[in-house]
């Protein structure tokens, strides 16, 4: 049972059109979810470009739901033009909860993600990745590990989708729950290692294949340099919904990740999604939320692939 002084923070990225209407079904499943649990705050983020632009629904949107619209921090120096960086950089914002979870804007949340209130303070939860997207290569690990003067951890976690292979720790960063915690060696917190971790690889470790990978690569790393431990979570709470050869099957997942519009009409959560959504939505903005819904409706069909 979670400390009653525990807090959550659910954040997202809403910088851009495309991101600015996929948190729409993103805030209301986050809304309904965690309907009345005083504990949970909610916050979206947006570049001070892209604020002057955002839509009077969305506005009406956040603050139906509950969602604190703050100012994305100014990002780091990348190397080079880091967009997906984004999630790291508003991980390291200030919530004033005891722990925070990042989610990509393309998902829905189905049920309460209180339990991650339970986390030590030692202790982030991911999911793996679906495949080995970055690494298999080259001893891509072995050179991402060196640069930081560390070994290859022994551990494998056995990633999520095609043939569910053992591989090196690596996680999809698309939903990352975290302590607020500070170190007990440095006094900072789990966001500034990660922010820190990724910013050290992207300058120095000449290596190729960074982005978009940047934050997935520097995750593992971080938790090695640092001494994290990792809750490893089933695909139940970052479930993805990209090219399933049978959307009938589709779990009861906690998240549903869907990437692209025509993934999340196939999948049978939708019909309910969308009419938690239109529910959700102020009664003066809901021909605009609608015309979205519109654009999933009709999206055309996946072509579903092997594995």
């Amino acid at each position: 049972m979670a400390d009653p002084t525990s807090s959550l923070g659910l954040f997202f990225v809403a910088d851009g059109l495309r991101l600015e209407k996929q948190s729409w079904l993103l805030a209301a499943s986050l809304h309904t979810a965690h309907a009345g649990d005083m504990r949970v705050r909610k916050f979206a983020y947006v570049s001070d470009a892209h604020r002057p632009e955002f839509r009077d629904m969305t506005h009406a949107m956040f603050d139906v739901c509950g969602v604190e619209l703050r100012a994305l921090p100014k990002p780091p120096q990348w190397n080079k033009p880091y967009p997906h960086g984004n999630k790291i950089v508003a991980a390291c914002d200030d919530r004033g909860t005891t722990h925070s979870i990042f989610l990509d804007t393309d998902m829905a949340c189905t049920r309460s993600l209180a339990e991650f209130m339970d986390l030590a303070p030692d202790t982030i939860a991911a999911a793996p990745e679906g495949r080995p997207t970055w690494g298999d290569k080259n001893d891509r690990w072995a050179r991402a590990y060196a640069h930081f003067d560390m070994p290859v951890p022994t551990e494998r976690v056995r990633l999520l989708r095609g043939g569910r292979v053992q591989y090196p720790p690596y996680f999809n960063a698309g939903f990352v729950a975290f302590p607020e915690a500070q170190h007990p060696e440095d006094g900072r917190r789990f966001a500034d290692h990660w922010r820190d971790t990724a910013l050290d690889f992207d300058r120095g470790c000449k290596i190729a294949n960074k982005r978009p990978w940047l934050d997935q690569i520097s995750l593992p790393l971080t938790v090695k340099r640092f001494g994290y431990k990792v809750r490893v979570l089933d695909e139940m709470h970052n479930y993805s919904l990209s090219h399933r050869g049978d959307y009938a099957t589709t779990p009861d997942a906690v998240i549903l990740h869907y990437h692209r519009m025509r993934f999340l009409a196939q999948a049978p959560q939708w019909s309910g999604l969308r009419e938690m959504l239109l529910e959700t939505t102020p009664a003066a903005h809901r021909d605009g939320i609608a015309d979205w819904v519109a654009e999933v409706d009709s999206a055309p069909d996946a072509v579903p692939e092997n594995g």
